[in-house]
C-alpha cells in the first residue's frame, strides 16, 4: 500500500528546510563583509554594479518570493504565535532601520562609487566601506541567526 504524504507534517519541514538555508546565507554573508579585505569587497562590488544604478533587480524578486512563500506555509500550519511573530517583525524592521542609520557620514572621495550613483547604489558602497560602524545591530543579528541556526539543526521538527 502507497503511503499518503502528510501535509501537516511537509509544512513545518518545508519551512523548516527553507529558513536553514536563508540563514545560513546571511551568515555566509556576515563573514564576507568581515573576513574578506575591502579592497576585494570594493571590486566586486563595482563589478556587479558596472555602471547600473542597482546590482540586485533580480536577486530581491527571489528574495521577496522567499519570503512570500515562508508566511504562506508558516500561516498555513495554522499554529503562527502572532506576539512572537509581532515581537520578532517589530525587532527585525528596528533592526534594520538603525543599521542604515549608522551610516550617515559622507564618504570620503575615493570611497565613492562611480557613476551612475544613486541612493541604494550608494550606501552599498557606504556598508563595504565601514562594515563595523553597525556592529551593535549586527552583533543582535547574528546572535539570534546562530540561535536559529543551532535550533534548526538540534531540535525535532515539531509544532507549537
Amino acid at each position: 500500500m502507497a503511503s499518503r504524504i502528510d501535509a501537516s507534517r511537509m509544512t513545518p519541514l518545508a519551512i523548516k528546510a527553507l529558513l536553514a538555508l536563508v540563514v545560513v546565507q546571511a551568515v555566509m554573508k556576515f563573514a564576507v563583509v568581515f573576513f574578506v579585505k575591502y579592497e576585494i569587497r570594493r571590486k566586486m562590488l563595482d563589478s556587479q554594479y558596472a555602471g547600473k544604478t542597482t546590482a540586485t533587480e533580480k536577486i530581491d524578486r527571489i528574495l521577496l518570493g522567499t519570503v512570500l512563500l515562508l508566511l504562506i506555509l508558516l500561516f498555513a500550519t495554522g499554529r503562527v504565535a502572532y506576539l512572537s511573530f509581532a515581537v520578532g517583525l517589530y525587532a527585525g524592521m528596528t533592526l534594520i532601520q538603525l543599521y542604515f542609520h549608522r551610516f550617515s557620514r559622507l564618504l570620503p572621495p575615493e570611497e565613492l562609487p562611480p557613476p551612475p550613483v544613486s541612493p541604494i547604489k550608494l550606501m552599498s558602497y557606504a556598508i563595504q566601506a565601514n562594515p563595523e560602524k553597525p556592529w551593535k545591530e549586527l552583533t543582535i543579528i547574528a546572535l539570534l541567526l546562530l540561535w536559529v541556526l543551532y535550533r534548526l539543526l538540534t531540535e525535532p521538527l515539531t509544532l507549537p
